[in-house]
C-alpha cells in the first residue's frame, strides 16, 4: 500500500505538499480563528510565508499546509505515514550515528524491516543519563557545527542540553502552530504570553531582531514567575492595553493570576481563549480559567527535546498527538500499556537526523485515550492525561505564591551543564533549601549568578544552597524536584 503522501514527497525528511481532494471532510468544523483583523490576515498570507521563503529559506509554510490536511486523514493513514518516518530515521540513524549503529548491530536489528510503530518496541529506551554519557555518538558527524542547540528545563530534576537541525526547526514551528490554532490562534494576531522567566532582549544587533519579531508577531510577553500584587497590577494593566485574541501560559501561573483577578471582580474583558502549557489543566484551574477569561481553554503538552507533543481541540476531549512530527508511546517496561493505564512516556522525534533520538523517555508519566474516533473528524490519536508535571507551589513571607517551576526555567537558561540535578525544599518556617549536585560543566560563577537571579523571585525568604554528591529518589521511586513541607 503507498505511503500517504509518498506520491509528493522528496527529500529524507520527506518535503510535502498539499494533498488536496484525497483530504477527507471533518465530521464537525473546526472553529473559526479569531478576528485577528486586517493586519492578521497580511502577516499570515504575505509577510510571514516571504520571511520563512525568502530570507531564511525554510520550509515551514509548506509543513504546516501540509499538516492542516492530514489532520483530517484517517488514524490508519496516518499511522501509515508516520511509520514511513521512523523507518527513514531509523535507516538513517543506523547508517550515520555512531550509538545507533553500535546499537543495532549488537542487537541485530534491521530497521529496513519496520512497517509499524510496534516494531520499534524491541529497541530499549534512550534514557537522559545515556544522553549525557554517548553525546557525540548521538550525533551524525555530518550535521556537527550546524545544528540549533537547546537544553530542557529539568522537570524531573535533571537538566539536559542536546542538538537539532534546522529541518526540524521547521517542523516543530508548523507543528506548533497547527496546534495553536484548534484553540483559535491566529498568526498575526495579538497574543498575551503569559511565559516564564521572560528576559527582556539584550541591547544590540541580537535584542534588536527580537523586538522586531516580537512587534511583527505582535506578542507581548510577561514573566508569570512573578506573582506579588506590583507585578500581577503590571500584568493587568499590559492585558488590558494590549487587548489579546490568544493568550498563552504556564497553567499553574495562570490559574493564581485568574484567581486574583476573580477575587478583586477585575473582569472588564471579553472572552479570550487560553492556550496552557508545561504544567496539567486540572478541573480546579480550568473552572477559574474559564471564569476569568471565557469557555475556550485549551491544555497543550510539550517538551524542549521536541517542542509541541499534543494539544487540545474543540471536543475539549483529550489532546491530539502531533503524530506526523513524532511518535508518542505510553509504556511501561518499554512496552505498550493499555489506553487509560499510566504509563511512562517515550518519544521519537521523526525529523531531528542531526541528533536522533529514539524511544527517548522524557520523564513524564501519562495515558493514551480510547481508540473511538474524536468528535472533531481529525485521525490524530489522542492523550488522555498528562500525570507528574506540577510543580508544588512555594510561598513568600507575605503569603504569596511562588511557582516551583521557576527553578527549572532558571536553570534551563544556562547555556552549558552546569548543574547535573536538583531538588529545592521549602521548609515549614518558610527557609528554602536548594540541593544542588554539580554537572560536568560546573562553574561557580555562572552557578552564582543563577542563584542570584531566585532572589528576585523568593522574595525574602530565607535560601541556602547544599552541594550534594546525589539526590535520592522518593518510596515511590520517582524523583521529586520540588518539596514544600506543610505545617
Amino acid at each position: 500500500m503507498q505511503t500517504p503522501g509518498a506520491s509528493f514527497l522528496s527529500r529524507k525528511t520527506q518535503r510535502p505538499s498539499v494533498i488536496g481532494a484525497s483530504t477527507p471532510d471533518p465530521v464537525t468544523e473546526p472553529p473559526r480563528p479569531v478576528d485577528g483583523g486586517a493586519y492578521a490576515s497580511l502577516y499570515t498570507h504575505v509577510l510571514w510565508p516571504a520571511w520563512e521563503r525568502l530570507v531564511k529559506r525554510r520550509d515551514t509554510v509548506d509543513y504546516l499546509a501540509f499538516l492542516e490536511s492530514t489532520q483530517w486523514l484517517s488514524e490508519e493513514k496516518i499511522a501509515e505515514y508516520q511509520a514511513a518516518q521512523l523507518r527513514n530515521l531509523l535507516v538513517h540513524a543506523g547508517e550515520h550515528v555512531p550509538y545507533y549503529r553500535e546499537l543495532f548491530r549488537k542487537l541485530g536489528f534491521d530497521p529496513r524491516g519496520v512497517t509499524s510503530r510496534k516494531d520499534v518496541e524491541e529497541l530499549p529506551l534512550l534514557t537522559r543519563d545515556i544522553v549525557r554519557e554517548r553525546y557525540a555518538d548521538l550525533l551524525d558527524p555530518t550535521s556537527v557545527g550546524k545544528n540549533l542547540k537547546k537544553g530542557t528545563s529539568g522537570s524531573t530534576g535533571t537538566p539536559l542540553k542536546f542538538e537539532y537541525s534546522q529541518e526540524s526547526e521547521c517542523w516543530r514551528q508548523a507543528t506548533r502552530i497547527r496546534g495553536y490554532t484548534w484553540g483559535g490562534y491566529q498568526p498575526g494576531c495579538p497574543v498575551f504570553y503569559y511565559w516564564a522567566v521572560v528576559a527582556a532582549p539584550a541591547p544590540g544587533p541580537k535584542g534588536l531582531k527580537i523586538k522586531l519579531d516580537r512587534a511583527m508577531k505582535r506578542e507581548t510577553f510577561f514573566d508569570s514567575m512573578k506573582q506579588d500584587e506590583p507585578a500581577r497590577r503590571q500584568a493587568l494593566d499590559i492585558l488590558r492595553r494590549t487587548k489579546p485574541k490568544v493568550i498563552v501560559c504556564y497553567t499553574q501561573s495562570c490559574a493564581q493570576f485568574a484567581r486574583w483577578i476573580l477575587d478583586n471582580g477585575l473582569r472588564d474583558w471579553d472572552d479570550i481563549p487560553v492556550l496552557c502549557g508545561a504544567e496539567a489543566v486540572l478541573p480546579a484551574d480550568r473552572a477559574v480559567l474559564t471564569k476569568a477569561f471565557g469557555p475556550d481553554v485549551f491544555e497543550t503538552y510539550g517538551s524542549r527535546e521536541t517542542m509541541l507533543m499534543a494539544s487540545e481541540c474543540e471536543a475539549h476531549d483529550g489532546m491530539h498527538l502531533s503524530e506526523e512530527n513524532l511518535l508518542l508511546e505510553v509504556v511501561e517496561g518499554g512496552r505498550a500499556v493499555a489506553p487509560g493505564v499510566v504509563g511512562d512516556v517515550v518519544v521519537t522525534d521523526l525529523h531531528n537526523y542531526a541528533m536522533p533520538f529514539i524511544r527517548y523517555a522524557n520523564g513524564d508519566v501519562a495515558a493514551m485515550s480510547d481508540a473511538k474516533p474524536c468528535s472533531c473528524g481529525r485521525g490524530l490519536r489522542k492523550l488522555a492525561h498528562v500525570d507528574g508535571r506540577r510543580a508544588d507551589t512555594l510561598i513568600d513571607k507575605e503569603g504569596n505564591q511562588v511557582p516551583g517551576i521557576v527553578f527549572h526555567v532558571l536553570f534551563s537558561d544556562a547555556r552549558k551543564e552546569v548543574i547535573k540535578q536538583f531538588q529545592a525544599v521549602q521548609k515549614v518556617t518558610g527557609e528554602v533549601i536548594l540541593r544542588v549536585v554539580r554537572g560536568q560543566d560546573w562553574s561557580q560563577p555562572e552557578f552564582d549568578a543563577i542563584v542570584r537571579r531566585f532572589a528576585g523571585y523568593l522574595r525574602g525568604l530565607p535560601f541556602s544552597v547544599d552541594l550534594v554528591d546525589s539526590i535520592a529518589p522518593s518510596s515511590t521511586g520517582k524523583m521529586k524536584t520540588i518539596i514544600v513541607e506543610r505545617a
